[in-house]
């Protein structure tokens, strides 16, 4: 399977992500925008999801240029790592209401969902 990575790293980040969605519906108050808060819990989940992402999107790339999708292009996984982002940040301080993380949540799961069924499907009919 030659993108055997892309799948497993699309895996992980929707696993990261279902846990972002679970701690942002979890949150019943906004907690304070402290230093303190921001370096024990944000920081090192931001860092550990954007790295994930980081290295995600240039094998996304790589598979949009290669096989060129009907429906997935290279500005939708520009603005997937944007809306992971938002994702990640928003998931701490509920400052979005709470339709709008869900439908970058929900938009994010779509892509992944779609790059893994696109690999599964090319690799299920050779």
């Amino acid at each position: 399977m030659k993108y055997k990575s892309l799948i497993i790293s699309s895996h992980q980040l929707l696993q990261l992500l279902t846990d972002c969605k679970q701690r942002f519906e979890s949150l019943h108050e906004k907690p304070e925008k402290t230093e303190a808060y921001f370096f024990e819990h944000v920081k090192p989940n931001f860092e550990l999801i954007m790295g994930k992402t980081n290295g995600w999107e240039p094998l996304a790339l790589e598979w949009v240029k290669e096989e060129k999708p009907k429906y997935i292009h290279h500005s939708q996984i520009e603005s997937t790592m944007e809306n992971i982002e938002q994702v990640v940040l928003q998931s701490f301080y509920k400052d979005i209401n709470k339709q709008r993380f869900h439908n970058l949540h929900n938009s994010v799961e779509y892509l992944l969902n779609c790059i893994i069924d696109g690999i599964e499907e090319k690799d299920a009919s050779k």
